[in-house]
């Protein structure tokens, strides 16, 4: 399993909003300076974490992006499920019938145990704690503990 561009694209957003948006509305174009991904390819990424609720936009002179809910409540899973679709190592974990194995296999069970942690590290993993780790690492503590 390997994320793509817009799924860690979609984390840095989140981010870049949740670390600007006391200033008020972020603006896509300022968030592509940023990050340096270009505004069209950012709005395939805005769009589905707004729709998903991640996200809420205003508009006008002054618009732009904020988070729709608190840092805490937004996980690395989260956005990678909107993004990329549910994180699946092996299609037999949540499909057993896509392999006439799968009752009796063992490798199964260890699949879907690897499956299950990754998807509880990537729940435990929110904005909040990227935004303290971030505040660290500007401090000059770089270490990054989970």
């Amino acid at each position: 399993m390997q994320i793509s561009t817009k799924g860690r694209y979609g984390l840095r957003v989140l981010l870049d909003v949740a670390l600007h948006e006391k200033q008020g509305p972020v603006a896509l174009r300022d968030i592509s300076l940023r990050q340096g991904i270009s505004q069209k390819y950012l709005w395939q990424v805005v769009n589905p974490l707004k729709v998903a609720g991640l996200l809420r936009a205003t508009r006008g002179a002054h618009g732009g992006y904020v988070l729709a809910k608190s840092p805490a409540r937004i996980s690395v899973r989260d956005i990678v499920d909107i993004l990329e679709g549910p994180v699946m190592i092996v299609s037999c974990v949540q499909s057993p019938g896509t392999c006439d194995r799968s009752v009796t296999c063992t490798a199964r069970g260890a699949w879907a145990e690897i499956e299950t942690r990754l998807k509880e590290t990537m729940d435990g993993i929110t904005l909040q704690y990227l935004l303290e780790q971030q505040a660290k690492q500007e401090q000059g503590d770089a270490s990054y503990e989970i």
